[in-house]
């Protein structure tokens, strides 16, 4: 092969791979949440947040407060944090309609495979079938892949915190793709 036709070759495999990162990015975007959807009152057995984005806590701490589950999980709270830390995030129009009681806090995800790993362990110990997973909106995608792959047996609705990052979106989208593989190699190393 001439040195003309190896470097077109490999310019028109650098396209071809471009194009698809590009169209795996715009299908991502489609992806991401635009807007809260409406939950109807008792629409879960359970809320669960994942932290680490602005508004996260404040949300489920509302949608308890709204009674759309009775029962908060906090996943990936740092260890150092109280149930009256947790409390004093919400507003104070929303602090009186929660019980205290219901609120659990789980310390051990610091990511979200860690996350699905900690909501996995702690559902072993309910009932529960439905939950209610609030977090960023750029992060639905990834979280649901990861949640979903754990427990797979739980009915997941999601209540997005829309957020205005778009600097999230392609960090987000390679940490996807990353978690889509890693998946696959998964699935396809437990098969054999």
């Amino acid at each position: 092969m001439t040195p003309f036709r190896l470097r077109r070759k490999i310019f028109s495999s650098l396209i071809l791979i471009f194009c698809i990162w590009f169209l795996g990015l715009k299908w991502f975007e489609i992806q991401i949440p635009q807007s809260k959807n409406p939950l109807p009152e008792n629409s879960a057995d359970a809320i669960v947040v994942l932290t680490g984005g602005s508004g996260r806590l404040e949300y489920a701490l509302q949608l308890m407060a709204e009674g759309k589950s009775n029962i908060l999980f906090i996943s990936g709270a740092g260890k150092d944090v109280t149930l009256d830390d947790v409390v004093r995030q919400a507003q104070s129009e929303v602090r009186g309609k929660i019980n205290r009681n219901n609120i659990i806090l789980g310390h051990q995800g610091e990511n979200t495979i860690g996350n699905a790993e900690e909501i996995k362990e702690w559902l072993k110990n309910t009932n529960y079938k439905k939950i209610i997973l609030v977090t960023s909106n750029y992060h639905i995608p990834r979280s649901l892949l990861e949640l979903s792959t754990s427990l797979p047996q739980i009915s997941i609705i999601t209540a997005p915190v829309i957020a205005d990052d778009n600097e999230m979106l392609f960090s987000e989208y390679h940490k996807y793709i990353a978690s889509k593989l890693r998946h696959m190699f998964i699935s396809v190393t437990q098969k054999k």
